[in-house]
């Protein structure tokens, strides 16, 4: 246990250093594209649920809740926020919100009171998804995440992000994989899909597994966890089967495990 806090406390430093910055040079980025700040979006979009501790969401200034999420970087924190995950609809249920409001969001959740450090310079604008993550098919988009199970055993024992599937699975090598289907044109969520991720080893194995709906707030997304080895190259194809169409749409994607 004051192994896990000393962790804790030892990336919060770093964290409210680095997040201070990106709190200023955010709020530069705002002025000049008309994007809300933080605290807007918060008390408009995430307070209703962060505020209070909502189905084990991180509350808004507790680093001891944040400081795991953005454990692999903010980056990380705000493709999770837009994809939508655990209990969390995709954008906060917010389709209008943009990458840069939601990035504005958590840093402001990390640390309300970050004040303005003179100096910093403005980062490049986060894209809104990594890009060979997502996949458009057939004018709907397939959104594929993977995020380490030790991340989630070190969320709170009471967040929906640990009680997913029944709990986070044991044992190394594990990761939650999480796929969102999203209409091109309009960028609503699609429910009542049929999702099967195939997991291939070129050349050694191959597995297919259907996933999980994951519904919350009707923006659902799908997933599952899957076991894979490290220094390993794996090929994920994500197929979708619309409860609209008798044809399924197919994405291939990549992964290395390091």
């Amino acid at each position: 246990m004051f192994t896990s806090i000393r962790k804790l406390l030892a990336l919060a430093v770093p964290l409210a250093v680095a997040l201070a910055a990106q709190h200023d040079a955010g709020a530069q980025t705002n002025q000049r594209r008309g994007e809300r700040n933080g605290k807007d979006v918060v008390e408009a979009v995430c307070a209703a649920c962060h505020a209070t501790g909502v189905k084990g969401a991180p509350r808004i200034g507790d680093r001891s809740e944040w400081t795991p999420r953005l454990s692999h970087g903010v980056d990380n924190a705000v493709y999770a926020a837009i994809r939508g995950h655990g209990g969390m609809p995709a954008r906060g249920g917010k389709a209008e919100l943009t990458a840069n409001e939601v990035r504005n969001a958590i840093v402001y959740m990390f640390n309300p009171s970050a004040s303005r450090t003179e100096g910093a310079a403005a980062p490049a604008a986060a894209p809104a998804r990594p890009a060979g993550n997502v996949k458009t098919v057939g004018g709907t988009q397939i959104h594929l995440g993977l995020v380490p199970a030790e991340l989630l055993r070190s969320y709170p024992k009471d967040s929906a992000e640990r009680s997913m599937h029944g709990g986070v699975p044991s044992g190394p090598g594990y990761y939650h994989v999480n796929v969102s289907v999203i209409d091109a044109a309009t960028q609503v969520p699609i429910p009542g899909a049929k999702v099967e991720i195939k997991i291939d080893e070129p050349g050694m194995s191959s597995e297919t597994r259907l996933l999980e709906p994951l519904t919350a707030n009707n923006a659902p997304s799908y997933g599952d966890y899957i076991k894979l080895k490290r220094k390993t190259q794996y090929s994920l194809t994500v197929k979708v089967h619309k409860p609209d169409s008798g044809q399924p749409i197919e994405a291939r994607f990549e992964h290395r495990v390091y």
